[in-house]
């Protein structure tokens, strides 16, 4: 089974926003979690460490910045399939925060896409992303909830 975890600066307090990331996290069949870092901690030297400690072991790490591989939806759904098929049973997305990932993450990164050029509010790629990867599972599951 995939399990995929997602490790996010900034805490999502109750809003509509969490609502929406929270029904589309229900309806995965995989295994889904999100890790939050406190953004007071950007400030420290220590914080790719810290950033990084919140990763599974062993996971296979996809950071989110503008600068990344602009993907499709059907793009991202064979990126999934691929990692599933190549043993990949756990991905880790990161999100930074206003100002994006140290570089020292984002060298870590073994895949870094992006959700095209605009900028996006950090506590909103979330939403997109958690969006995404249910859009990818009905793909790979034949399910028409995609339209081409």
């Amino acid at each position: 089974m995939m399990h995929i975890t997602v490790v996010a600066v900034g805490r999502l307090k109750t809003s509509p926003l969490l609502s929406m990331i929270q029904r589309y996290a229900s309806l995965l069949h995989w295994k889904f979690q999100i890790k939050e870092i406190d953004s007071k901690e950007e400030l420290k030297t220590s914080f790719p460490e810290k950033f990084l400690s919140l990763t599974p072991k062993g996971s296979f790490l996809i950071a989110l910045d503008e600068k990344g591989e602009d993907l499709s939806s059907l793009e991202f759904s064979q990126h999934i399939h691929n990692w599933q098929n190549h043993g990949k049973s756990h991905l880790c997305f990161i999100i930074g925060g206003a100002d994006g990932l140290p570089s020292l993450l984002k060298e870590k990164a073994q895949k870094t896409i992006s959700f095209g050029r605009a900028t996006w509010p950090h506590m909103l790629v979330r939403l997109l992303l958690v969006e995404q990867l249910y859009r990818a599972q009905q793909i790979l599951s034949g399910h028409p909830y995609h339209r081409e």
